[in-house]
């Protein structure tokens, strides 16, 4: 016998992961937002707290393929939709985008796919009135899925045509064709191991492509992997890794100036190297994430909260390093919700960068050296900052990158001097995408 009150039905099971990943979407797509902090933002919340990890595994998963998947995914929306719907109802298209991500590309099973996706539209107040849409859609899509194999698809349309016309500009068919397929390469985890810890690579069950990075194929929630709360390493993509592997053995006992420090891989890089590192950030949130990552790795650095292209000191460094703020259009198989942007707003990215290098320059003393690097693609962001430094500054020249240096990627070791690593060249999970340059000041 009920009392009066109203009796809430549970959400149907599976639901709840489905509709954070929704959420997190619908903030990706319309508002540029990163899944990483929507994630973060959207478990504190009262309806996705205590949410079991296998569940959060689920929505990173649709989410991420989603985005990984965008361009197929369309093309398969829009054999079997008459009229788009995207303007007319944003939230219900996305419904619909994340549906057929699940049936088709992560293949969980149809049923529970089509009906959850109804339970959304229903549950959505403007939208509810396209259910019967949504189920009529999925039940073709579902009924056809045999057919819509992956093999079906070219790979270069998942990428908006305003970087690939971009990219054939810079690069020759086969290497655009190399940097789509890198997108669907769903990436390892790459950690960086303390030099007092070496040994524990084969204690964590990874393989060792270059000495102290170890890479794990398989692996859970990051903080319950072994020694993480030991602080003996921390994640670094092999490439990440490789900028100031290039100056490793000129830092020891050398005062060292991080530029854009956080989230603090290259910093502790440094700081394991033995250089004493003054580690600048403009961002507070971003800081106080570079304070926490030291922490555990029990490695410290004098932290400023400055902005890098105007700070001062009376102080010369022995070098600087600037890993830039960039278009990170090199890492998007890890953050595929890059593909989703409008621009890169490249103008003010190398504006930026270029603040940043004169600065760089001005705190680096006399035979010490400037260490750049971005996690993009884009040539304005990489060799064309160089180049126009060098023409500007007659203090400057390029310290050439020797193949010595270096046990991985000397292939992409150019005549000038600098680093243009390639997304997807590592077998077996690939690699992040990097341009790395190394100047020294006369």
């Amino acid at each position: 016998m009920s009392n009066g009150k109203k009796i809430i039905k549970p959400p149907e099971k599976g639901y709840i992961p489905r509709a954070l990943a929704l959420d997190i979407l619908d903030d990706v797509v319309r508002r540029n937002a990163s899944p990483d902090d929507k994630l973060e933002l959207y478990l504190k919340k009262k309806n996705y707290l205590d949410l079991p990890r296998e569940d959060i595994a689920l929505c990173k998963t649709i989410v991420m393929t989603t985005l990984r998947r965008w361009g197929h995914i369309e093309q398969i929306l829009n054999k079997y939709l008459k009229k788009p719907i995207e303007g007319h109802s944003p939230r219900v298209h996305l419904i619909i985008m994340i549906a057929i991500c699940q049936l088709i590309f992560i293949q969980s099973p149809a049923y529970a796919v089509v009906n959850l996706a109804i339970a959304q539209t229903k549950n959505d107040k403007k939208s509810y009135k396209l259910k019967n849409l949504v189920n009529a859609v999925l039940r073709r899509i579902s009924d056809d899925k045999d057919k819509l194999t992956i093999d079906r698809f070219d790979n270069l349309e998942l990428i908006p045509k305003w970087m690939i016309d971009r990219w054939k500009n810079f690069y020759t068919a086969d290497e655009v064709k190399q940097i789509a397929n890198s997108i669907l390469s769903i990436p390892p985890l790459d950690i960086t191991v303390k030099k007092i810890d070496q040994e524990i690579a084969e204690d964590l069950g990874g393989r060792s492509i270059i000495p102290r990075n170890i890479r794990l194929n398989k692996f859970g929630f990051i903080p319950d992997i072994k020694y993480y709360h030991d602080g003996k390493w921390w994640v670094q993509d092999i490439a990440a890794s490789i900028p100031v592997m290039l100056i490793e053995g000129a830092v020891c006992n050398k005062n060292i100036l991080d530029l854009c420090a956080a989230p603090g891989g290259k910093t502790a890089n440094l700081i394991d190297a033995g250089a004493k590192v003054t580690a600048i950030d403009s961002s507070v949130d971003r800081i106080d994430i570079l304070k926490r990552n030291l922490k555990r790795l029990n490695l410290e650095a004098d932290i400023i909260h400055a902005d890098g292209t105007i700070w001062s000191t009376k102080l010369k460094y022995d070098g600087v390093l600037i890993d830039a703020p960039c278009s990170s259009t090199g890492v998007m198989r890890r953050n595929p919700d890059i593909l989703r942007r409008k621009n890169h707003n490249l103008d003010y990215l190398t504006y930026l960068q270029h603040k940043l290098l004169i600065n760089g320059i001005e705190l680096l003393k006399k035979g010490g050296f400037l260490l750049y690097c971005t996690c993009s693609l884009e040539k304005e962001e990489g060799e064309y900052q160089i180049e126009r430094i060098i023409e500007e500054r007659q203090d400057i020249a390029v310290k050439k990158i020797d193949k010595k240096d270096i046990t991985i990627f000397q292939e992409f070791i150019h005549p000038e001097g600098y680093l243009r690593i390639l997304p997807d060249t590592i077998a077996d999970g690939g690699n992040d995408g990097f341009f790395i340059s190394i100047l020294q000041k006369k």
